[in-house]
This record gives C-alpha cells, structure tokens and sequence, in this order.
C-alpha cells in the first residue's frame, strides 16, 4: 500500500501531549508533527466504521469468488484491502465480537460461552476499540441487529448511542427468542443512518448484521426454504446484507464523510452449509473447521492503494490493533492481535501461529455436545500452511491439516506428522487455554483437578485403570500416543474417558 509518512513527534512530546486529549494531537497534524498514519493526508481525524457480518462465509461473496456479485462489499475490495486468509478466534458470536473489539484471544478476554453461569460477559475494565477511541475524543455509536451482542454480553461499555436488541436467556438459561431478538439489515441500515444525523466527527461507529445467521428472516420476495434450497437462501441472505451495506456507504457518501472514514468489514465465524455437513457431518457453526472460522476481512483506507490481496494468515484479533495503527494511535499494551499494516505496504513480516477455541462442553446453549462429544472441547492453532484441531478430552480424536494441499481439510495427518504435531501442541501448552470446569457463578475457574474433570464426564479410579486415556491436563506428554484409548500416563489419576457416538 502507498503511505506517506508525517515527521514523528519530536523526543516527549507525544507523552506531553497525550493528557491533552485528541484535539492537541490533531492541531499538530496540519504542521506533520503527527503518529504515523498510513495514506490519508495529515488533518482531521479518520472515522472509524467497523461493519460485523453474523454467520458470514466469504466464500458467498463476489470478490471472494461467489458465482453471483455482492456490490457492497465488492467495492471495498476493489477500493481497499482482502485479505483471503483470515481466521475467527472462535465460531460463536459473543465470543467472536469479544475478540474483534479487544485484540485479546478469548482466553484473556474471558467471553468463551453464550450461556453459562459465568464466561460470557465482557468486563467493563476489559479495554475495547469503543473505549479506547472515546478516552481519545472519538465519538462512539452501535446499531447491532441481534441478541447475542446485546448489553448481555457486556458490549455496550464506552458507546454514547447504543441501539441494540436487548433481552435475557429464558428461564432455563439455554436459549434466548431468536424471533423477536433480531432485526433484518434494511432495519439495522436505516437505524444506522439516521444514527448518522447525529453522530459529530471523529466518530467509531460499529453496526453488525445478522440476516444469514438463520432463516426466521427472510429478504424480501417469495423464497422457499428447503434443504435442497438453503444454501441458495443463504446466499441470498448474504446478497441483501450486501446491498443494505451500499445503501449505508453510499449515505456516508452523500454526506462527504467517506472519504474521512476508515471502513472494515469482517464477520464473527462462518457456517458449515451442506459441504461441512458433507465434509465434516455438521452444517452449523459451533466447529473449528474451515466453514466456520474462515471469515472474511475487508479494510478500506481513504487514499489507499486499491484492490490488495492478502493471502497471509490473519485473525479477527488483528483487527483493533491495526486500527489503532492506521490513526496513529496507542493501542493498549500485550494484544494478542498484530497490527496489519506492515503486511499492507509489502513489507516482509515474520509467520504467525494464530489461535481458535471452542467450549461447547461448558456452555449450557450448546446441546449438540451431547450428540458430539468430540466436539466439546476444542482448541486450534494455525501455523501457516498448518493446522491442529486439538481435543483434549478425547486426545485420539485430534485432527492436523496441511492445508495447501487440502483446503477442505478432509486429511487427518495428526498420526503421521510427529514433528508438526509436537511444535503445535507445544505452543498450544504454552498458551494454556485449558478451561478445566463448568463456568462457576462466582466468575472465576476451579482449579481442583479431580472435581475438573468429573465435570468433563470423566470418572476417576481408585487405582490402575487399563483404558486410561492421556490426560488433557498435561498437554507436555507428547511422546505418548493418542489415537486410542489405552495409553497410559504419569500424569495423575487414570481416567476413564467419553466415548465418541
């Protein structure tokens, strides 16, 4: 990307003047005593408009090689930045959105559920795009289109106007009114432009669409829902979202804020559709695999080189990091993101290992983990053209992927690349993401291994147990096979392990 450089800020005076607020920062800019900022010229403050599309696969737009045209978000392609390999850090809306707005993996932001006695709420000192802009004079809006990124979740910390689809879970803590708590995207778009009216600049306005979560609204005309036709629904789904998005763009156009708006697009997770249940036997989100994390990811600066591609490993937690790069702003300190814009100006960046999680054993919304108990537990890390789909409570049921050479990751090579398995799951042990007992009321984690693991379904034994499986507790025993059960280990009690259906 071309970017043009303004003079840093001589020694200390950036800390000096950073009590003073936004508008000091911005005096300076006209004289190029300003952060680094990438394309647009010194002056005003870029606005921020950052669009969340719920359920989203990339593979059903144009610009990602759909067989028919979305022109609202073909155009921010063509005018901005794709990058073709971004990763969702989870494939669960609030925990997604979490992720999205913080930089932080769920394992530091603490959402990793939607609905448990405690882990699905966002801190109010957990510091958010929302809260950082508005401490450095931005102006902070949402007009969200569903429940599950209500107040709830702990989404509306630091926004001035909060439009948003608020309610509970029911009564048995297992579900909320998909019906009522949802609203179509021609009704989030109109929200989001009369929100517009009275929105001052520099302004960080977030709105998120939810249309291809589910069929309970359907775009305008007759369309029939079947299995043989929900795929094609969804695409439509995807398509109408795409125009009221147009619609919201060509209004920032119509009142010259544009071209004064730095615009990303991206979703929460994907959707397996009928190739993950061909591929993978599910067709939901919930999974790890490539239908459901593989989201798209769409930047567009003012004055940028248009039509990049990207074709490097990113995830969703990139995004605020590299937000607060492009103003020329501080970010907070230890995000687990990493800002894009050197891989945006061609500049050689070292690989990354990228990290994903799922905890449907825990959360009280995700029946299916009782159909599944493979799916459960599950814990990703993607290294480049490597990915490991770990399961720590059925060890044996882990999946690796070389995914150049099988995108669709139909291949489980977890048995046979000894090498790639141990690095990742080394890294995967260094993290420690483990969450080792149902979500407590009190917020915080047992640490009791034995109770841990009940929880999980195992039982302990008094003494020797012939099947005893590989402890999931001691990710560090990589010598030790796993595909079966019957391994034994030195790492506590032996345990009887859930048996997949």
């Amino acid at each position: 990307m071309s970017c043009e450089y303004p003079r840093p800020l001589p020694n200390g005076l950036a800390e000096t003047l950073r009590p003073l607020g936004l508008g000091a920062r911005l005096l300076l800019a006209s004289t190029g005593l300003a952060l680094a900022t990438c394309s647009p010229p010194a002056g005003p403050a870029l606005n921020v408009l950052l669009v969340t599309l719920d359920t989203t696969r990339p593979d059903y737009m144009g610009t990602y090689g759909y067989g028919s045209p979305t022109p609202g978000f073909d155009a921010i392609a063509a005018d901005g930045v794709r990058f073709d390999r971004a990763t969702s850090a989870s494939s669960l809306t609030p925990v997604s959105h979490a992720t999205i707005l913080t930089g932080l993996y769920p394992d530091r932001h603490g959402v990793r559920v939607l609905s448990a006695d405690s882990g699905f709420r966002l801190a109010p000192e957990e510091e958010t795009l929302t809260t950082r802009l508005r401490s450095m004079g931005y102006h902070t809006a949402a007009v969200n289109s569903a429940f599950p990124v209500s107040s709830h979740f702990g989404f509306e910390y630091g926004f001035e106007t909060w439009d948003s689809m608020e309610g509970n879970m029911s009564e048995t803590g297992k579900a909320w009114n998909v019906t009522k708590l949802q609203r179509r995207s021609d009704d989030t778009t109109n929200a989001a432009i009369s929100a517009l009216d009275g929105l001052a600049e520099p302004f960080f306005l977030w709105i998120h669409y939810w249309d291809p979560h589910d069929h309970a609204l359907l775009p305008p005309g007759d369309i029939e829902v079947t299995r043989e036709t929900a795929d094609h629904v969804y695409g439509l789904e995807v398509a109408y979202v795409s125009e009221q998005f147009g619609r919201l763009c060509d209004s920032f156009r119509e009142r010259g804020l544009w071209d004064r708006t730095l615009t990303v697009v991206t979703s929460d997770h994907g959707q397996g559709l009928s190739d993950g249940k061909r591929n993978h036997k599910w067709e939901m989100h919930r999974m790890l695999y490539r239908e459901q994390i593989r989201v798209p990811l769409l930047l567009r600066i003012p004055g940028g080189t248009p039509g990049l591609t990207i074709g490097d490993v990113v995830t969703t937690a990139d995004i605020a990091p590299t937000v607060y790069d492009l103003l020329g702003l501080d970010g907070p300190e230890g995000l687990d993101g990493h800002s894009l814009r050197g891989l945006m100006e061609g500049r050689s960046v070292p690989a990354r290992t990228v990290y994903a999680e799922q905890l449907n054993g825990y959360d009280q919304n995700a029946a299916m983990a009782k159909k599944r108990p493979s799916a459960a537990f599950m814990y990703a890390q993607i290294e480049r053209d490597w990915k490991l789909i770990y399961r720590p409570h059925m060890p044996w049921r882990s999946e690796l992927f070389h995914l150049a050479e099988d995108p669709l990751e139909l291949t489980n090579l977890f048995e046979t690349q000894i090498e790639v398995r141990s690095r990742l799951l080394v890294q995967l042990a260094e993290r420690s993401p483990w969450v080792l007992a149902p979500f407590p009321v009190a917020g915080t984690q047992a640490t009791d291994v034995s109770s841990a693991l009940a929880g999980l379904g195992y039982a302990t034994a008094e003494g020797p147990v012939d099947d005893a499986a590989w402890s999931w507790t001691c990710p560090r025993h990589l010598d030790q096979r796993m595909t079966e059960p019957g391994t034994h280990t030195d790492c506590g009690a032996p345990l009887i392990p859930i048996r997949d259906k």
